[in-house]
């Protein structure tokens, strides 16, 4: 696989749900487009993690489009605010997204677009489709999972009581140690505390060395993305999704996010039960949350193309 150097990013701001500034970025680097892929980051990361793998997509046929979500990236502006994502922020960044979409609609009004979300990023996109699912042709749920259970029921009354004392700004550590603490624990001698994320070493590096990564969250970002996992998983929401909306759940066997598996079974047989008729799930051995980071990648890379192409 050539990697093209020639790479061509186009980095540009949009409003957003309350016409907040929001930074993208879009790879357009194709010669006979197949189709676009809108990408949802994931928490405490930011769009141009996804490069190598948008360069892939591109030489592919695949045009890509991802922000940077509030409190995250060049949306936040400024250090201090990464993490922060404002009242409403779980639904606000639900919104923005489609914002986006409208303008990829604009530019490819007849191509088929996508939506790839990655952990956080993969919840924003449960959410977006039961909003927007009959917009896209498909959705891709990466290190992901069903977000519904005691701790996060305790989570979200933790974070509804910090919130009401320490307010929505201030940095949720607590919340942070108990959502991520033991996320190491099945790996021996961890040297690194974003072990978990890949095998390989020196992208865990990468991410703990990029000054837009590895941020401690707010409060406020705790308390609403907990608040929407209440609601998300009701039949009422679930039964917004269209059943033939084609659906790729993928994760590593080793991703903690995912409970290791089980809780991304436990989204793919929800999803079943509630009627969706046309969804794939892979868990891929070995691999930990980042499998688009990790050191057989190109297998998940080609997983993936393989499921766009098959649903253009």
């Amino acid at each position: 696989m050539h990697m093209n150097t020639g790479m061509i990013i186009r980095e540009f701001q949009y409003p957003g749900r309350d016409e907040k500034s929001i930074n993208a970025y879009s790879w357009e680097n194709v010669n006979q487009v197949k189709g676009v892929v809108q990408i949802f980051h994931g928490m405490s990361e930011h769009a141009l993690r996804y490069n190598h793998f948008a360069s892939f997509l591109n030489e592919n046929g695949f045009i890509v489009f991802a922000d940077d979500h509030r409190g995250h990236g060049k949306t936040a502006v400024s250090p201090n605010k990464l993490g922060i994502i404002g009242n409403d922020g779980f639904n606000m960044i639900v919104e923005d997204e489609y914002c986006l979409y409208k303008l990829i609609r604009e530019k490819y009004p007849d191509k088929p677009v996508f939506v790839l979300g990655h952990s956080f990023g993969s919840f924003i996109a449960q959410e977006y489709i039961t909003r927007y699912g009959r917009e896209i042709s498909g959705v891709i749920l990466s290190g992901s999972a069903c977000q519904a259970g005691i701790d996060i029921t305790l989570g979200r009354q933790l974070a509804s009581i910090q919130r009401k004392l320490f307010g929505e700004e201030k940095k949720g550590y607590l919340l942070s140690k108990l959502s991520f603490g033991s996320y190491n624990r099945k790996i021996p001698d961890a040297e690194h505390e974003f072990a978990w994320l890949s095998t390989d070493e020196e992208e865990v590096i990468k991410y703990e060395q990029d000054p837009l990564c590895g941020a401690v969250v707010s409060i406020g970002f705790y308390y609403y993305m907990l608040k929407a996992f209440k609601t998300l998983y009701s039949e009422d929401k679930l039964s917004k999704i269209p059943a033939g909306l084609p659906v790729l759940i993928v994760s590593g066997e080793e991703d903690p996010v995912g409970a290791y598996g089980k809780r991304v079974r436990k989204l793919f047989e929800l999803y079943e039960k509630q009627g969706l008729n046309n969804i794939k799930i892979k868990l891929y051995p070995g691999m930990r949350h980042e499998i688009l980071n990790e050191r057989n990648k190109i297998e998940a890379y080609h997983d993936i193309l393989n499921w766009l192409i098959q649903n253009v």
